[in-house]
């Protein structure tokens, strides 16, 4: 009967302790503007090297369950230089991710989604904010007529104050 006790005293120790072992960790914080401390919604957080990560929310907030200690978190947003760091034994992390204005200058958007100027086949027509500033016009709309090809700006009444319809390669595109 000692023998049995002493074995179920000893199999319960061992997996007592094989469960403190293989604990995850909670892992929270914040992610900001390093520029004006404003929060970031939509930043990813990854575990490096694994599938496991999430989104900070709203306000920036994010919290991750991780198994290993050493693991480190990878933070990264569009127009946002990418940060690392090694969690170790810490429980909050907070963020302030510097932009990274040369990429942004190279990602056009189009259509459904956005491309690097490589990719683009198609032509791509800038218009300056300080030409459009420079324009006696009413409205912004207006003042977009005539600056690019294939851009028309139509007033759907005579009326002052009418909806204005932009279009791009006219009516059936």
């Amino acid at each position: 009967m000692k023998t049995i006790l002493r074995f179920c005293v000893l199999s319960f120790g061992l997996l007592f302790s094989i469960a403190t072992i293989a604990q995850e960790s909670t892992i929270s914080g914040k992610v900001t503007s390093a520029e004006d401390g404003s929060s970031l919604p939509g930043v990813n957080v990854v575990v490096k090297g694994t599938t496991t990560g999430t989104v900070t929310d709203f306000d920036g907030n994010y919290k991750l369950s991780i198994a290993d200690g050493n693991a480190q978190l990878v933070f990264s947003f569009i127009g946002m230089v990418t940060q690392e760091i090694t969690v170790g034994s810490q429980t909050t992390i907070n963020v302030s991710l510097v932009s990274d204005a040369t990429q942004l200058s190279e990602v056009v958007v189009v259509g459904y989604g956005t491309q690097t100027k490589e990719q683009l086949t198609g032509s791509v027509a800038i218009v300056d904010p300080a030409t459009l500033e420079m324009m006696p016009t009413a409205s912004f709309q207006s003042a977009l007529q005539g600056s690019s090809t294939g851009l028309q700006v139509v007033t759907n009444d005579g009326a002052p104050g009418a909806a204005i319809s932009v279009r791009v390669r006219g009516i059936g595109s």
